[in-house]
């Protein structure tokens, strides 16, 4: 079967740096035991060409001296060699499976490091795309043992090809004229193989997409984060199924490509063996015709089975590198700039997070921003400043933009147009941003490590300062029920663990904001704050915020009204766009969409003489 014209190929030069950049792996990850194993194989190797020779000889001498007296020493000398030989071999694959394990747990640590530090890097802005998750699904396959399994075989590779030379000069000697064949008769197996292992790399791309969706199934039903609402509405069975059927997908469609290969390789196979019983049954002619004696023709035709199985066994072996350097140059692309950004970032990432007082102003001019693939904007020419010390809130319905532009000012995205001045300086660099902020997401994330750990993340660069984690905590609210759990900031935060301990939705709120507290960078950006608070909680928090964040600059998205009226300066936003800005009262005075969001959020706390609406009205509502 022709491989079709849509199926990936990598030329010379790629297969080349793909091979370089697995040794240079593995030569990372464990040069001692590298070069052990190498050793080891190639002793081998030596060992099987000494073993031949041996047999070779010995088979000379019974045939032409006869098992007398000095014939018979001497085959028993050889036969001992013979064992001893094989007895060495045998240890010497010992020694070298027991190196390549350990070097293969030592590879797999480093590559799989390299892809999760390229992730890390990754900007953000990559993780909206579907085609960055199916190569990070590629890379991660890819991570797993691949790097190794190409270098063991190139090692037994080159063993291979070592006995191939050997066997290929005595057919040189012997008769020449069936080293073609034995080469012709693998050609139709290898290409078989190939094309196989093209079409099979071409259905592992494609179903990278599918077992991304099986993979989110999976941790559905098998983590602790989702289990009680799939009981609570009875979604095992249903999942299952879905998982059943991405499962199903991807058989079938494994099936249909063994399928159309098999009878291929089965034909190329038995064409093959067609070929060599034709040169057995021309030997055997030439044995009778007396053109060929016995002892040449036996070591001939044995001599084209090694060279034939040899040849076969190289071309599997450099089959499977080809295989395998598909899915290396998936890993080699996705990490190809992991060395260069830990250069760059080096320098940023040793220095402490400013001062407060360094930060004066961060100013948003005109800017613009599409997420990737999204058909619409996010943002539109939207222009707003952040002074020092100033208290701002964003406000407005679900999808006007707000939280879009808190992560392009935290320098989480890059603006698409327009551009960020900080402190005077146009479009910087956005890891300064991320420096100077400090941001609390609605959705963030509860770190199952322990409690200390967890507040400790908002400041990675320097070693974690207990005093700071606790006055963050105490900040936050959340010293007075972390200290109550087993083992106080030490207590692991995830039932799943050994004497774990969970928390409330609440108090991991609390905790959010306490690693942004620890954090101690000029700008804090609260996205909703105290949405997974009670009321009370919420209200003791909202009117301590200001204090709380009283030397910083903070910008504060919140669909509480009561939390933003008191900001220095409240925007307005909606389809993308800041559509009105002001204090409270200037706002309220313009009777425009703030003006009606917050009317409409009072009116459930009113009674009927507080708000001007019809009275017809709210008596209907009520019954």
């Amino acid at each position: 079967m022709a491989t079709s014209p849509d199926e990936p190929r990598i030329g010379a030069r790629e297969q080349g740096a793909c091979l370089a950049f697995a040794v240079r792996l593995v030569w990372r990850a464990d040069r001692r035991r590298l070069i052990e194993v190498i050793a080891a194989q190639l002793a081998s190797a030596v060992g099987v060409l000494a073993l031949i020779l041996l047999v070779r000889s010995v088979f000379g001498t019974v045939t032409s001296t006869g098992p007398g007296a000095g014939g018979g020493r001497g085959t028993l000398v050889a036969v001992v060699l013979v064992v001893a030989i094989g007895s060495l071999s045998g240890v010497l694959r010992l020694f070298s499976s027991s190196r390549n394990r350990i070097l293969a747990a030592k590879a797999d640590r480093h590559v799989i490091s390299t892809v999760l530090a390229s992730a890390s890097r990754a900007e953000l802005a990559r993780f909206e795309d579907p085609v960055f998750h199916d190569t990070v699904q590629r890379a991660v396959f890819a991570s797993r043992s691949q790097p190794t399994m190409v270098v063991a075989m190139l090692i037994a590779a080159s063993q291979a090809l070592l006995t191939t030379i050997a066997v290929g000069t005595a057919f040189l000697v012997m008769a020449w004229w069936l080293l073609p064949v034995a080469l012709l008769s693998t050609l139709p197996v290898l290409r078989a193989a190939r094309a196989e292992r093209d079409a099979g790399y071409g259905l592992h791309r494609r179903l990278a997409e599918d077992r991304r969706v099986r993979q989110y199934i999976e941790q559905l039903l098998t983590g602790r984060d989702g289990a009680k609402e799939v009981r609570a509405l009875d979604l095992g069975r249903i999942l299952h199924a879905k998982w059943d059927v991405e499962y199903q997908r991807e058989i079938d469609d494994t099936v249909s490509w063994q399928r159309g290969y098999l009878r291929t390789r089965i034909l190329a196979r038995l064409g093959a063996d067609t070929l060599i019983l034709a040169v057995i049954g021309c030997v055997w002619w030439l044995i009778g015709s007396g053109t060929l004696s016995l002892a040449t023709a036996v070591a001939a035709v044995t001599g084209l089975f090694l060279m034939t199985s040899r040849v076969q066994a190289l071309g599997a072996l450099f089959n499977g590198i080809g295989e395998a350097l598909f899915y290396l140059m998936d890993l080699r692309t996705f990490a190809a700039g992991t060395e260069r950004a830990t250069d760059s970032e080096a320098t940023p990432r040793q220095a402490a997070a400013s001062p407060a007082g360094e930060f004066t102003a961060l100013s948003a001019e005109s800017i613009g921003f599409t997420y990737p693939g999204a058909a619409r904007p996010a943002l539109h020419d939207v222009t707003l400043t952040v002074r020092r010390g100033e208290f701002i809130a964003l406000v407005g319905e679900n999808g006007s933009g707000k939280t879009t532009l808190a992560k392009i000012l935290g320098g989480l995205y890059p603006p698409d147009s327009g551009r960020l001045v900080l402190d005077g300086t146009p479009t910087p660099d956005p890891a300064r941003l991320r420096e100077t902020c400090a941001p609390v997401f609605q959705d963030f994330l509860r770190y199952k490590f322990t409690a200390g750990e967890s507040i400790a993340f908002g400041r990675t660069d320097l070693p974690a300062d207990t005093g700071a984690i606790v006055a963050a905590a105490e900040r936050a609210g959340a010293h007075a029920f972390l200290k109550r759990l087993p083992h106080r900031y030490d207590t692991v935060l995830g039932k799943e663990f050994s004497d774990g301990c969970d928390l409330s939705l609440g108090q991991w709120q609390r905790l959010a904001l306490a690693r942004a507290f620890y954090r101690d960078a000029p700008f804090l950006i609260l996205d909703e704050p105290t949405a997974s608070l009670d009321p009370q909680a919420e209200a003791h928090l909202s009117d301590r915020l200001r204090a709380l964040c009283a030397d910083r600059t903070v910008l504060l998205i919140s669909h509480r009204f009561a939390a933003v009226r008191g900001a220095d300066r409240i925007y307005v936003m909606a389809d993308g766009r800041v559509v009105e800005q002001g204090r409270h009262e200037e706002l309220m005075a313009e009777d425009g969409t703030y003006a009606r969001l917050y009317r409409l959020q009072a009116l459930p706390y009113h009674d009927d003489t507080a708000v001007g609406t019809d009275t017809s009205h709210r008596r209907l509502s009520r019954r």
